[in-house]
């Protein structure tokens, strides 16, 4: 995983971590099977993640449209999987994730947070509450706990958790 995150920081790309690993660093959630990021889609910064994961090696996991600035733009998914050890690391990419307006208001409201990889930006958590509003069952005792933690005190934010 440190690997994967020392190319994201070398290539210069522009991204957040979201979903379940933030969910983790926020105390949320304690298991997330991939690791998901939010990267700004523009051209400059996909080229940025193509050489990224060119150099660990990734190579596509799940049928997705052409990584171009114009299909992240349009909310499409890309999934890679990076060879890594005791297991591959899946990393699920989106340009632009539901609920939560603009990658540069939205990094703006981020927190950089220490994890075992390194100093990571990680989506805020009153976005990742936005983010993880998916209908799924088992993001709601995630939201509540993000809102717990938040309530606890974690950094103050503008936003409003309950829309």
């Amino acid at each position: 995983m440190r690997r994967l995150f020392r190319s994201f920081e070398r290539s210069g790309l522009e991204y957040l971590l979201i979903s379940g690993q933030a969910s983790i660093l926020y105390g949320a959630a304690t298991f997330s099977e991939d690791v998901d990021i939010w990267v700004r889609p523009s051209s400059s910064n996909v080229a940025r993640l193509v050489r990224a994961l060119a150099s660990c090696r990734s190579r596509i996991h799940k049928l997705t449209p052409p990584l171009t600035p114009r299909w992240m733009r349009s909310g499409h998914g890309f999934h890679f999987v990076v060879p890594a050890v005791p297991s591959p690391i899946y990393v699920d990419v989106m340009g632009r994730p539901p609920r939560v307006g603009s990658f540069p208001a939205s990094r703006k409201r981020a927190n950089l947070l220490p994890t075992p990889w390194g100093r990571l930006p990680v989506v805020s958590i009153e976005d990742l509450v936005e983010l993880k509003k998916t209908r799924r069952l088992s993001d709601y005792e995630v939201i509540s706990n993000l809102v717990r933690s938040r309530v606890d005190g974690a950094p103050r934010r503008t936003r409003s958790l309950l829309r």
